[in-house]
């Protein structure tokens, strides 16, 4: 594996790549094995909520980018919600509107639903055609869905679908019908025409609930939505971020009662966003209240992850390793006291008033790619580590 974008996104300081986020998750075993477990309760048809909280530069950005990697492996549909979809997360149609934009899976380039709509619909025709049934005729697709997909014939999207495989069998391109379902603007009185009376602006849930739903039709195992840095929702207006705190106590009570089905909202923000009593989430009761006590599942365990400090060993695992992956990529070994002499520098720089040492993991991988950097360009070894190292990692690039 080439891992030059890896240490590229290291030097600068950024979130690592989602195909390298394995390699430097060292002493973060307990987070990513609930992670697993979530994703794994998730394919069970069950949703839920899980919660990291933690400081700037802890690594909740790389958690998530590893929650994103399994779901890969697993085939689930990733929606990654980051500070610019949240100025609307309070109205229900422009937060569905921001799960399906941000949808991804691995393997395909931009928004997999068009793909798996185009797809499932030619499938659906070849049957109806061998059961001499016609696929132009949306009563007869309906009968013949709901039959195959035990899909509830009243339900928000059975209509939608009927009328989706009716288009593609009369050879139209069908892109209302993609509009529709991802929330765009569409011509009301056409989609009735197609036998659609339910739109996103009307209700939002329902909508959601539906599209869940229809990943059982589209045989897609199941959804993780993931929603980091929000801690900047504390920005907003007082009455803008009470409707968002409303919103996010909604989704644990909808994902607590059932209400979606194999869905994931893993949440991602400060300790301060949780605790602030006049901006966070102490100021919502209904909300805090929810997150303190509610679990999501029947494991007992609270929603809430509270990520703390790697420990020293952890810290030499760290170091070690990314040692290990810059030899690989650059041909360039440091010395058996490379680990001892990175910690003692890193205690320099990040030992607080109480003696203990508290870097962030961000802090720890952009000093040990720093001094790896300085080492393979030559520096004195009196010099590793100084603020210059920095532009000598600059001038590799």
């Amino acid at each position: 594996m080439d891992y030059h974008p890896m240490f590229e996104a290291i030097r600068a300081g950024t979130a690592v790549p989602v195909d390298y986020v394995k390699e430097i998750l060292t002493g973060r075993e307990k987070y990513t094995m609930e992670i697993e477990n979530d994703i794994d309760y998730v394919l069970s048809g069950k949703s839920k909520v899980r919660v990291f909280l933690g400081e700037y530069g802890l690594g909740k950005t790389t958690l998530a980018r590893y929650a994103e990697y399994i779901s890969r492996e697993k085939g689930l549909m990733i929606s990654c919600l980051s500070e610019k979809d949240y100025d609307t997360l309070h109205k229900q149609d422009e937060f569905f509107r921001s799960i399906m934009k941000n949808m991804t899976m691995v393997g395909i380039n931009g928004n997999p639903l068009k793909m798996f709509l185009r797809a499932w619909a030619e499938k659906t025709i070849t049957e109806l055609d061998e059961l001499k049934i016609p696929a132009d005729d949306v009563n007869s697709v309906r009968e013949y869905l709901s039959t195959r997909d035990n899909y509830d014939p009243n339900g928000m999207f059975s209509h939608f679908c009927a009328a989706y495989v009716a288009s593609a069998g009369k050879g139209a391109p069908g892109e209302e019908f993609y509009a529709y379902l991802v929330g765009d603007s569409v011509d009301r009185r056409t989609m009735k025409k197609h036998g659609i009376y339910h739109f996103l602006q009307d209700d939002g849930w329902n909508f959601l609930k539906s599209f869940t739903s229809l990943m059982g039709t589209l045989q897609v195992p199941g959804l993780i939505v993931i929603m980091d840095e929000l801690e900047s929702t504390m920005n907003r207006r007082r009455d803008v971020r009470d409707r968002t705190f409303n919103q996010l106590r909604e989704i644990i009570d909808k994902m607590s009662s059932g209400f979606l089905q194999s869905t994931y909202f893993l949440w991602l923000g400060t300790d301060i966003w949780f605790e602030n009593k006049h901006r966070g989430i102490a100021s919502y009761h209904a909300l805090y209240d929810r997150m303190k006590n509610i679990s999501g599942d029947s494991s007992g365990k609270t929603m809430i992850l509270n990520l703390e400090p790697l420990g020293r060993n952890d810290l030499k695992q760290l170091i070690k390793q990314i040692k290990t992956l810059y030899s690989n990529c650059y041909s360039f070994a440091a010395d058996s006291a490379f680990e001892e002499k990175t910690i003692d520098t890193l205690m320099k720089q990040y030992t607080g008033i109480d003696g203990k040492l508290r870097p962030s993991i961000r802090e720890v991988a952009k000093l040990t790619v720093e001094l790896l950097d300085s080492l393979r360009l030559g520096k004195k070894s009196d010099e590793i580590g100084d603020p210059d190292s920095v532009k000598a990692a600059d001038q590799l690039w």
